[in-house]
């Protein structure tokens, strides 16, 4: 069975092996979550470079987990860029 998703920035349903699951923990915190092993809200971002621009322009971490901590935002938004540089 395929599991599908919706990317938070192009809104596209894609299946879940080309989304990147960003997801905040039991104790508050963030991860990217690559594996789908951790349980906790998530929203997830396509593995593109124009996906992830504009995930991270428009906010979309604080408001798909309606999460306010900006240190573990700006954590997870520094990693999602590196993926690209």
């Amino acid at each position: 069975m395929v599991i599908k998703r919706k990317c938070a920035a192009c809104k596209m349903i894609k299946n879940r092996q080309e989304l990147i699951k960003i997801t905040k923990l039991q104790d508050g915190t963030l991860k990217i979550n690559p594996t789908s092993k951790e349980l906790g809200r998530s929203v997830y971002v396509c593995k593109n470079e124009e996906c992830i621009r504009k995930f991270i322009k428009k906010k979309m971490i604080k408001m798909g987990l309606k999460y306010s901590n900006q240190n573990e935002i700006e954590k997870i938004e520094k990693e999602l860029s590196e993926m690209f540089n």
